[in-house]
């Protein structure tokens, strides 16, 4: 049932393998610079990110997502919430743009020009709000089961979906991740735990939705098995629609609450760099005397400068 590898994975498998390319390079002239920035961390999780990607837009899970729901959440799964923000993790705009110095320096240069027309498109299309909803509303449209006709079989929507979903994961997890150029002001903690939040109440909505419904929720899977016959496929229907409600659902609530606690993190880390310090002789017995037996300190000070004179 898995097609041969066609057109669209091959155009995957081409731009999946410019960027690993342009990233490597970027990525090893960079080390030489500055090690803490382009530290091996980085490249493993470049590395993981680009494997889920491998196997979300080339292969098993594409051909398999048209026979079974399951496969397509891990898909999805794949896409958003584990190579859209590893990919972040990683800094690849700093590190191609070191290994591109000809031309991506000049390009990211110009992200930062208040009069540049490209900069402001780039702002505009980045500014946090604006990916927000837009990553919402692909999120949606993923799941609608009115749209998924349109997105399931030999289809250009099929091809072209997962890709259009990765771009909105990429801009959702910039602002959260926090590793690319800096083009808007930071947002206050409690807004972005807000807006993970907001995605993750979506997220559990639509996992819930699909998992506890009793009947199909795509018409697309059961003509499928109508054509090809239960036993051809490896899980009953209902169990895979459990399958993937669960897979949604329950990853997708693990990734977007460590989010939050990720933020967390930052911010105490961040707070933690200026602990007050103790103020000089804090624990002088001047200081911790009780009120009222003040006079016990001077009968202690002169009994010391006795004793040294003697």
């Amino acid at each position: 049932m898995q097609a041969p590898i066609g057109v669209e994975q091959v155009a995957a498998i081409l731009i999946l393998g410019i960027v690993a390319a342009f990233y490597g390079v970027g990525w090893r002239r960079l080390h030489r610079a500055d090690p803490r920035l382009a530290s091996p961390g980085r490249v493993v999780a470049f590395g993981v990110g680009l494997v889920a990607l491998t196997l979300a837009l080339v292969w098993p899970l594409p051909g398999w997502s048209n026979y079974l729901l399951a496969a397509r959440s891990l898909q999805k799964v794949l896409i958003c919430m584990v190579g859209a923000p590893l990919l972040w993790v990683a800094c690849p705009v700093h590190v191609i743009a070191w290994g591109q110095r000809r031309w991506a320096g000049r390009w990211v240069t110009r992200l930062h020009r208040p009069a540049d027309s490209f900069g402001r498109a780039i702002r505009g299309l980045t500014q946090p709000l604006f990916v927000w909803f837009l990553y919402v509303a692909v999120f949606l449209f993923w799941h609608d089961p009115t749209s998924a006709r349109f997105l399931l079989g030999d289809t250009w929507g099929h091809t072209l979906a997962p890709w259009v979903l990765l771009v909105a994961a990429i801009l959702f997890w910039g602002p959260v991740v926090d590793t690319g150029p800096r083009l808007h002001r930071d947002l206050p903690i409690w807004l972005l735990i807000v807006y993970l939040i907001g995605v993750e109440i979506a997220n559990m909505v639509a996992g819930i939705t699909i998992a506890f419904s009793a009947t199909p929720v795509y018409p697309y899977y059961p003509a499928v098995r109508a054509a090809l016959g239960d036993p051809m496929l490896p899980l009953p229907l209902i169990i895979d629609q459990i399958a993937g409600g669960a897979i949604v659902w329950v990853f997708g609530s693990l990734v977007y609450i460590s989010g939050v606690l990720f933020i967390l993190h930052r911010l105490f880390r961040r707070e933690g760099v200026n602990l007050p310090l103790a103020a000089p002789n804090w624990d002088d017995h001047a200081n911790l005397i009780a009120p009222g037996l003040e006079h016990r300190v001077t009968q202690n000070r002169r009994q010391n400068v006795d004793l040294s004179h003697h």
